[in-house]
């Protein structure tokens, strides 16, 4: 008897069965918890994460004081998270000593670069915070830890620090306009920073990933994962899905709420029209669904007039213009962007759209729009040029605050207008050489390659306005992200170089310097991306340097051989 007794009382004593995990729960089935934290079985065989939210249990204690925030907005907490299995991001052992001053170094590199502005990051206090820790990151909060982190490994692609160049040549600043306008070593730059730029990114993931930023909606993980698909987008191999960028929209639509002022007006608008029209242009550059919807651009920007009212308001005050009218103009604009990328997926270039014969309504309608969108863009540049004094493709002195944002904004409405005519001319191409749908009749053959001819047409002017936008930015500026966007196009004005040079025939002097504006560029984004130091890179730099020099040989061989100055003047 008591033998069994103190069976039964060790029966007793068993521990208790862990609670079932959040994935098992959710579908109603048999969890087997393991032991230490281990993901269960079935995570494991889904390869989903596993996570476990405890229940509490028992009356709920009286009387529990809601923590309070003094700059009013609520903390939150992140609850406690097992993520399994982690994903595999290489070895860090390239990665630079974190110091005080390498942290600051890489922030000071941040202030060049438009894309950090984003509103995302402007309404987080990192970089008080690091003021505060003198850029101590040990010191910080979590959040602001992996934010601090993805900032720094953004800010290494500029970096010209011992610890990601090395010995070699380098800048002696971040406006160091002899470097960047004339070294020969640009290109390696690029290819000597590539091992700490990817050992930090992968400090600041591992980071971002342990602490589970993209479960949790607050104002230092959203931009967080803002820059972390900032960085993916300089990748050639980054992600379709964009689950940063995901990310980072779910968590702004959460958050927007607590961002809109008294006044009720969205707050930030300029901003996140011009970031938003970014997002648009991407998911058209590379046939994704379209992440914005329409009522994103309610949400964070409000209502904007149409493309046809913009441009008669444009043209009423064609000859006297105002600076608020130019600010909101660009806002219009900018937003019209956004809705007519959408519309280009849905209606011409994406999967669903490729599953039908090309509409020649939808081709049609989208071009008359491309039209307007060059008028309206044509006569903002103009107002621009009215109200800056600084010339296209020099740096605006420190206290030119007006000339830096126009600048910035006419290089923005510039890679509007060609984030969606290239796209929109490369389906059309494919459709013509692929085909797409049902057979069709000689006569709609002939119907599509006259749209195809119109939308190339398009494009030649598209091209022209992002070159002379390129030189509207000083000559020293950091914008890697757009790597993918500038190569598309320097093989599109190379590929129409060769047709127009067919035969001997010469190239005119405003493409040629078009061409050699998209040859310097692609060689100052290999200062900063090792992308462009690859054989395709080199050989597309090659070609456009090529046509670059036979046209300047053919505009000056005349007046050689006619003994006078008669050849035209080529201004690079």
């Amino acid at each position: 008897m008591s033998t069994s007794a103190s069976q039964l009382g060790s029966m007793d004593k068993r521990p208790k069965k862990p609670p079932a995990c959040d994935s098992c729960k959710a579908r109603r089935v048999l969890c087997h918890p393991q032991p230490g934290g281990a993901p269960c079985p079935r995570c494991v065989e889904k390869e989903i994460v596993c996570t476990t939210t405890p229940v509490p249990r028992g009356r709920p204690r009286k009387n529990t004081a809601l923590p309070s925030s003094s700059t009013g907005r609520a903390h939150q907490t992140i609850p406690s998270l097992v993520l399994h299995p982690q994903p595999n991001f290489g070895s860090s052992a390239d990665c630079p000593e974190l110091s005080p001053e390498f942290v600051a170094h890489c922030f000071e590199g941040l202030n060049f670069n438009p894309l950090f502005q984003h509103p995302l990051i402007a309404v987080t206090s990192i970089m008080s915070d690091l003021r505060t820790v003198s850029f101590q990151l040990h010191l910080l909060p979590p959040q602001s830890r992996v934010l601090a982190l993805c900032s720094v490994a953004c800010g290494s692609l500029f970096s010209f620090h011992k610890s990601v160049l090395g010995h070699g040549p380098h800048p002696e600043s971040f406006l160091d306009n002899d470097f960047f306008s004339s070294s020969p070593d640009l290109l390696g730059c690029g290819v000597r920073r590539a091992r700490a730029y990817r050992a930090l990114r992968s400090e600041a993931l591992k980071a971002a990933w342990e602490l589970g930023i993209i479960l949790l909606p607050t104002n230092e993980n959203a931009a967080s994962c803002y820059l972390l698909d900032l960085m993916e987008q300089t990748d050639q191999m980054g992600s379709a899905g964009r689950p940063w960028a995901t990310g980072y929209l779910a968590h702004a639509r959460a958050l927007a709420p607590n961002w809109r002022p008294p006044s009720g007006l969205p707050w930030g608008g300029f901003l996140w029209i011009a970031f938003l029209m970014y997002e648009g242009l991407i998911s058209a550059r590379s046939r994704t669904p379209a992440m914005i919807t329409a009522q994103d651009q309610l949400l964070f920007c409000g209502p904007e007039p149409s493309l046809e009212t913009l441009l008669a308001s444009l043209e009423y005050s064609a000859n006297d213009p105002s600076m608020t009218l130019l600010w909101t103009s660009m806002k219009s604009y900018m937003f019209n962007v956004t809705t007519l990328a959408r519309q280009l997926l849905d209606e011409i270039t994406g999967d669903f759209a490729r599953s039908s014969p090309l509409s020649e309504a939808a081709v049609l309608n989208f071009l008359n729009s491309l039209s307007k969108l060059h008028s309206i863009l044509s006569l903002l540049l103009d107002c621009v040029d009215m109200f800056t004094t600084t010339t296209p493709g020099m740096t605006p002195p420190a206290d030119a605050n007006i000339d830096a944002l126009l600048i910035t904004a006419a290089y923005g409405v510039c890679h509007g207008l060609s984030g969606l005519a290239l796209p929109f001319y490369r389906e059309l191409q494919y459709r013509e050489t692929c085909g797409g749908g049902a057979p069709q009749s000689e006569r709609t053959r002939g119907r599509l390659q006259a749209l195809r001819t119109q939308a190339h047409d398009m494009a030649v002017l598209a091209g022209r306005e992002l070159a002379r936008g390129i030189r509207y930015m000083p000559k020293v500026h950091y914008a890697p992200v757009h790597w993918a966007t500038i190569r598309a196009w320097a093989e599109f004005v190379v590929e129409d170089a060769d047709v127009a040079t067919e035969g001997g025939a010469p190239l005119d002097p405003e493409n040629a310097r078009d061409l050699e504006t998209f040859a310097d560029e692609l060689k100052l984004l290999g200062y900063s991306l090792d992308a462009a130091s690859t054989p395709e890179a080199f050989a597309l730099i090659e070609r456009l340097e090529g046509h670059v020099n036979r046209a300047i040989v053919t505009m000056f061989v005349p007046a050689i051989d006619d003994g006078a100055n008669t050849g035209q003047t080529y201004n690079p």
